[in-house]
């Protein structure tokens, strides 16, 4: 009988037992302890192949090593198939405005003063599915005195025009955003949050904002532009801002209208993140023609090291997105390039 036994463990019934609950135990770890897709995946298939064990019996050595190697080709292979699945998904997610998208204009009362304000009521959830509720926020006087402020930027010719530009926004618009960081304060309170799960908060409610391209130029008809772009107009006209000085807009005039494409949301992210003492980084990729952020923080992933320190990268421009994931159209690290740091 236990020679039967074994028998039926070393063949295929083994495999596709331990595949399925390794299937099984994978979505539980990742569901319950959330740790990096590798080690859940071999925890998965440790706890699997005690199970199998106990049901089919232990097959020889070398057949749990060939079964073993099997399943990582296995799981690996389907990994990688939803990896491109997920991009492909991911890269067709770009919404369109609606009345939910939309920025209402408001009173807010400050020193028993009524104060104008642009808001918008944010329900998003993070990438791993928690809700939240807040409302990003701007005043109009704000609005109006620095929505042309970037007109007065000055390049000090120091071979780092783009840092030079994002630095001059923060420090211009950062202080205007107070309504903004005491939403994320109040969420931060009520959820108790850790570091890890604020950041995802805050970037997951920028990364849920409709992608809008935002031009130097005006925004011409879909048929005038390549293929990538004209497919995201056709489908949604209003996914487009022109006449913007360098084709980014300021923290401050993205919450008024939010219309933001890649490095108009990593600049208020920076903001933000930078506000609540993060070491962030904004990382540029001529060759990608991209922007993402860099965060130095305990994580996995596609990473970026700038003066000894590890900046795990962060793709900000559609939703679903994880912290050192990346779409496979921009994952080579060697062309991204770090631009400027909060620390």
């Amino acid at each position: 009988m236990e020679s039967k036994k074994q028998g039926l463990g070393n063949g295929c019934l083994w495999i596709f037992l331990t595949f399925i609950l390794t299937v099984v135990a994978f979505g539980v770890l990742k569901f319950t302890v959330n740790l990096p897709n590798l080690i859940t995946l071999f925890l998965a298939i440790s706890l699997s192949i005690g199970f199998t064990f106990k049901i089919l019996g232990k097959p020889s050595l070398k057949s749990i090593l060939a079964n073993f190697v099997i399943l990582i080709i296995l799981f690996s292979g389907l990994n990688y198939l939803g990896s491109i699945w997920v991009d492909i998904v991911k890269e067709n997610d770009t919404a369109v405005f609606t009345e939910e998208e939309s920025v209402a204009t408001d009173i807010l009362i400050e020193k028993n003063d009524s104060i104008p304000v642009f808001t918008s009521r944010r329900n998003w959830k993070d990438n791993y599915g928690n809700p939240y509720t807040g409302s990003l926020t701007v005043r109009q006087k704000d609005y109006d005195r620095l929505k042309n402020q970037i007109a007065n930027f000055r390049y000090a010719n120091d071979q780092n025009f783009w840092g030079s530009l994002y630095n001059y926004m923060d420090r211009n618009d950062t202080p205007s955003l107070d309504l903004v960081m005491n939403t994320f304060k109040e969420i931060h309170a009520e959820k108790k949050l850790n570091q890890m799960e604020f950041a995802e908060m805050v970037v997951s409610c920028i990364q849920d904002i409709p992608y809008a391209f935002v031009f130097q130029d005006a925004c011409l008809a879909p048929e005038n532009y390549e293929e990538s772009i004209k497919d995201i107009l056709e489908d949604c006209p209003d996914c487009c801002i022109g006449g913007v000085p360098y084709g980014v807009q300021n923290p401050v005039s993205f919450i008024k209208n939010l219309k933001g494409d890649c490095d108009t949301r990593t600049m208020l992210i920076y903001s933000i993140l930078k506000y609540f003492n993060y070491d962030v980084a904004i990382a540029n990729s001529d060759f990608y023609r991209h922007s993402i952020i860099g965060l130095n923080i305990a994580a996995s992933g596609k990473n970026k090291v700038y003066r000894g320190k590890i900046y795990t990268l962060w793709e900000t421009t559609s939703k679903h997105f994880k912290i050192g994931v990346l779409p496979t159209t921009s994952s080579d690290v060697k062309h991204w390039n770090i631009v400027l740091t909060s620390k």
